[in-house]
């Protein structure tokens, strides 16, 4: 289950689940559309669908979106949202209805470090007591997801079940996913602020190969880990800490994200530099990468040891040709979701790769998982000695789909070869093969004038009626190829290409 989909699931109401829905619908689809076919289309009456988008309406004013309306025409409506940034709106609105929710508020005061009791509980939210324990059920199923749990003693005092990391985690997960950069701090702190912030914080290197979006989710988190620190209590951080034997790694010099001489004790400096590897993709450079995977492998870390056999193991098996320079950086990347397995819990809300998604239920790609899975159980059973304990908490389906990424970078490609066929001018038949070179250049691309019969693509002015209707056609009859003409090619092409890589990119399993 992913963040969003958990938070729509247990925190929202289902009205504003639907608000939602209609929204990013109607903004993926910026044309009229009949108010009868969207009512179809979302299961509701007519009448229900007209309500919801007048409350659409208010909350455009309430959040004061001046340049998006919703356009009304007799039985039809359309977004008109041109100079809108749709994120922005969308993470607005997000937050506007979790801000407004009685599980979110809830939630928020739970995790605070005023929540301590029924009594300050019920007066943060304005709650009975009786109403706040109808709603503790939903509020700790989402909770589980992170490994987290809160109940009331017979006093009332809270009892909270879950380490530091994961509520921390919990914390940046789920405000990032619910307002991203539209809200606190980002909207209370100048930029300079939070530039000198960070640079006063984090090397130079983690900064400058971060963009936009990852800086400031790294803002977010280095917020969270001084404001919020500790969730629990420091003895309690103190002993989580001590029970993983290789953790002192991050904060060595090679290692460590952040500047010396910080105002920050030992164990916050741990804690950044765990979420920035749970919370933030690969943060440090292919040299670095390169370096610190040396070091590790001379000091025999066990996390190493395990993935880089996994690694050189699955080349073989699946025979791939993985260049050694990338077998080491591979080996640094399964190692670092070996973090997941240590500090999170298996059923962490996660995105599922897009390779994973994309060709999910495919036959040849159900067979190709299969047997990665059956590869990746027995090679775990026969090194299980490196890391028993992370590899009985891992969750086999995350490992899984790694590997299905790494088989997909590194397996043989499928040739596309795409003609072109135009008879008119054969300068005009040159100019379009190099434009498509251009666009569409690549190892597992050839693009060709003759042997139209071999094609899997063609662009042809004349008619093509004695080859296989297996090959995708695409005719240009009018005789200047106009813009519009070459952004229809251009736009075919792609399409038949994404669809012969879903058709034949795993039509030969290993």
């Amino acid at each position: 289950m992913q963040t969003q989909e958990a938070i729509k699931k247990y925190l929202l109401k289902k009205k504003n689940v639907t608000k939602l829905d209609i929204f990013l619908f109607l903004s993926e689809h910026r044309f009229f559309i009949t108010t009868h076919y969207l009512a179809d289309y979302f299961d509701m009456s007519d009448s229900n669908l007209l309500l919801y988008i007048q409350e659409l309406e208010q909350d455009f004013t309430t959040l004061e979106f001046e340049e998006i309306t919703i356009v009304k025409q007799k039985n039809f409506i359309k977004l008109a949202c041109e100079e809108v940034d749709i994120a922005k709106c969308y993470y607005e609105l997000l937050g506007k209805y979790c801000s407004e929710s009685t599980n979110y508020q809830i939630l928020t005061a739970l995790l605070s470090e005023n929540g301590n009791t029924m009594t300050s509980l019920s007066q943060q939210t304005n709650y009975s007591p009786s109403y706040l324990y109808s709603k503790m059920k939903t509020v700790n199923q989402f909770l589980a997801l992170y490994g987290i749990s809160f109940k009331f003693s017979n006093k009332g005092r809270k009892i909270l079940s879950g380490t530091e990391i994961q509520i921390q985690y919990c914390f940046l997960d789920v405000y990032w996913n619910i307002f991203a950069n539209t809200s606190f701090p980002y909207s209370n702190e100048p930029e300079q602020t939070i530039a000198y912030t960070l640079n006063a914080y984090f090397k130079k290197d983690l900064l400058i190969a971060l963009n936009g979006g990852m800086i400031d989710k790294l803002y977010l988190l280095l917020k969270i880990c001084q404001e919020n620190f500790p969730a629990t209590t420091l003895k309690n951080v103190q002993k989580e800490f001590t029970e993983h034997g290789y953790i002192e790694y991050l904060v060595d010099p090679v290692f460590d994200l952040l500047h010396p001489n910080l105002p920050i004790g030992y164990e916050q400096r741990i804690l950044i530099n765990v979420l920035a590897r749970l919370a933030i993709s690969k943060i440090e450079s292919d040299e670095l990468s390169q370096y610190q995977y040396e070091l590790l492998l001379k000091a025999k870390v066990p996390h190493i040891m395990y993935c880089k056999k996994m690694v050189e193991a699955f080349a073989t098996h699946f025979s791939l040709n993985i260049p050694k320079d990338q077998q080491a950086l591979y080996t640094m990347n399964f190692a670092r979701n070996k973090i997941f397995s240590t500090f999170l819990n298996h059923d962490q809300p996660n995105t599922p790769l897009p390779t994973f998604v994309l060709y999910q239920g495919k036959k040849n790609f159900t067979v190709l998982q299969n047997e990665i899975e059956q590869f990746y159980l027995q090679f775990r059973e026969e090194h299980h000695h490196y890391l028993p304990e992370i590899l009985e908490r891992e969750n086999i389906q995350w490992i899984v789909e790694d590997l299905l990424h790494l088989y997909d970078r590194f397996k043989a490609q499928p040739t596309i070869v795409i003609g072109i066929n135009y008879t008119k001018d054969f300068y005009v038949g040159k100019d379009l093969m190099v434009k498509i070179e251009q666009i569409f250049s690549s190892d597992s691309i050839i693009i060709q004038k003759y042997y139209m019969e071999e094609c899997d693509i063609i662009v042809s002015d004349s008619p093509l009626d004695h080859l296989s209707k297996d090959i995708k056609k695409i005719y240009l009859l009018d005789g200047i190829v106009s813009p519009n003409d070459w952004k229809r090619v251009v736009t075919k092409i792609a399409e038949y290409i994404f669809e012969l890589k879903q058709e034949n990119d795993y039509s030969i399993c290993p």
